[in-house]
C-alpha cells in the first residue's frame, strides 16, 4: 500500500526518510538544550504553510514573541500567514495547563501540521490526582502497579499519555518535542516511545570526528530510514541543513 508523505522542507532530511513523515504519524523530537528542537519544529511548520498546509504550534514552553524572533534569523516571517489563520501559534500557561482545550483547538482548526513545544514541560509542572477522569477499576490496577500511584508526576504522566494518544487520533501529522539530556532523559524514562510512530534525536557533540551538531533517526514506523548520524547545520537565513556523514 502506496503511503502518503508530508514533506518536512528540511534540507537534507526528507530524502532520509522516504521523503516525508507518513501522514497522520506522530514524531518525537528529542534533545538536550540548545540543539535545535524548536527550530526544526518552526520549519517544519513554516514549510508547510508555503505549500497551503495548516499549521499550529502550541509552546508549553517559550514565549510566542521569542520563537517568531528566532524565526527572523532564519527568515520565516509568519506575519501573512498568521493573518490568514494558515498558522496559528499558541502560547499555554502551565498553571492553566488543560489539555482537553488544545486537542479541542487542533481538532477545531483541522490543522494538518501540529507541533507540542515541549512535552516534557507537562512533567515540569505536576498536575493534582484528582485531575485524572478514571473508573475505580483503572484505579486499583494502578495502585497494584505503582507504589505511590497518587504521586503528582504519576497523574502528570497519565495526563501526558492521553494527550498523546488523543492527539494521534485527530490525524494531523504532529511534531512533539521532548527535553532530553544527561540530567533529564525524558525521552526513555517518561515519554514511552510506543507512544509515537518515530523518534529524532538532536545532540551537540564536543570530540570526536562528529564533533558539533548532529542528528539521528531512532525509529520511523512505516519507513526505510537513515540509521548513521548526520552533522546537521543553522544557516542564517536559510534554515537547518542535514549533510552527509
Amino acid at each position: 500500500m502506496e503511503i502518503t508523505r508530508v514533506k518536512t522542507g528540511i534540507d537534507g532530511f526528507d530524502e532520509l526518510i522516504q521523503g516525508g513523515f507518513p501522514k497522520g504519524s506522530s514524531i518525537m523530537v528529542s534533545g538536550a538544550p540548545g540543539t535545535g528542537k524548536s527550530i526544526f519544529g518552526l520549519e517544519y511548520i513554516y514549510k508547510g504553510a508555503e505549500n497551503g498546509e495548516k499549521g499550529v504550534y502550541v509552546s508549553l514552553l517559550q514565549k510566542i514573541s521569542e520563537l517568531l524572533k528566532q524565526s527572523g534569523v532564519f527568515g520565516w516571517d509568519f506575519t501573512q500567514f498568521l493573518r490568514d489563520n494558515t498558522v496559528e501559534m499558541l502560547e499555554v500557561d502551565m498553571l492553566e495547563f488543560d489539555p482537553s482545550k488544545i486537542l479541542k483547538e487542533i481538532r477545531d482548526g483541522r490543522y494538518e501540521r501540529v507541533v507540542i513545544d515541549s512535552i516534557s514541560n507537562i512533567i515540569f509542572h505536576p498536575v493534582s490526582w484528582k485531575d485524572i477522569k478514571l473508573t475505580y477499576i483503572a484505579i486499583r490496577e494502578i495502585e497494584d502497579m505503582i507504589p505511590d500511584p497518587k504521586n503528582p508526576i504519576v497523574a502528570s504522566r497519565i495526563i501526558m499519555e492521553r494527550f498523546l494518544t488523543e492527539l494521534k487520533k485527530i490525524g494531523a501529522t504532529s511534531i512533539v518535542i521532548s527535553e532530553s539530556g544527561e540530567e533529564r532523559d525524558f525521552d526513555r524514562d517518561i515519554i514511552p516511545e510506543s507512544l509515537v510512530d518515530g523518534v529524532i534525536y538532536l545532540n551537540y557533540n564536543l570530540m570526536g570526528p562528529t564533533t558539533g551538531r548532529n542528528l539521528i533517526i531512532q525509529k520511523m514506523r512505516s519507513t526505510k530510514h537513515s540509521e548513521v548520524i548526520h552533522p546537521i547545520e543553522f544557516i542564517e537565513g536559510v534554515g537547518i541543513r542535514v549533510m552527509k556523514p
